[in-house]
């Protein structure tokens, strides 16, 4: 389904998504074109311990926010830092 219809069709829900059709924008830069629900909740922690289950499986699964607007643009940045 595409983003903008499920945006439109669950506004202000948490939505988890898996088969994600994207589109390159730069290199680390994606527009989100479309995915498969999984899951939409009012409650970001069950929709985060569904994320958890997911990619623990292996799966490529990504979740909005209910902010998260039409245009959905996810941006990769590299972690820099020291992990102890």
């Amino acid at each position: 389904m595409k983003w903008s219809e499920i945006r439109r069709n669950h506004p202000n829900k948490f939505i988890l998504l898996g088969d994600i059709v994207e589109e390159k924008i730069s290199d680390t830069t994606y527009r989100i074109l479309e995915g498969k629900i999984l899951m939409v909740a009012d409650d970001g922690k069950e929709i985060r311990k569904a994320y958890n289950r997911y990619r623990q499986k292996g799966m490529n699964v990504l979740y909005s926010l209910p902010a998260t607007p039409t245009d959905f643009i996810i941006e990769n940045v590299p972690f820099k830092g020291i992990l102890r």
